[in-house]
């Protein structure tokens, strides 16, 4: 123990020089290290900006080619609609030509009768 401590009656109020400066010099080290912290800091945060940039990007444009898609595969679909319409269309023509055959025929055949 030193001859100034609380136990020998000395105060508590006055700091040996060389304690001092230590402390002192401690805290200069913290507050560059907090300082440098900080700095490493703010670039992570940058880089991490800049990556979800880039992936917003990626999204942005995955986005756009299945769109592209979507929209291709629709067109198919009303191609595909359309010429089914078309084949049902000539089919129901057909069938009421020969409606129009069958009832003309019959006509004449009762004519024929009378």
């Amino acid at each position: 123990m030193d001859s100034d401590s609380m136990m020998n009656g000395g105060t508590m109020a006055e700091e040996k020089p060389r304690r001092k400066g230590r402390r002192k010099a401690r805290k200069t080290v913290r507050k560059a290290a907090g300082a440098a912290r900080k700095a490493v800091r703010k670039g992570g945060r940058k880089k991490k900006a800049a990556g979800r940039k880039v992936a917003r990007k990626v999204r942005k444009a995955t986005r756009k080619g299945g769109r592209k898609k979507k929209a291709a595969g629709r067109k198919v679909a009303r191609k595909v609609r359309k010429a089914t319409r078309k084949g049902a269309r000539k089919k129901k023509a057909a069938v009421r030509k020969a409606g129009r055959k069958a009832r003309k025929t019959t006509r004449k055949a009762t004519r024929k009768k009378k």
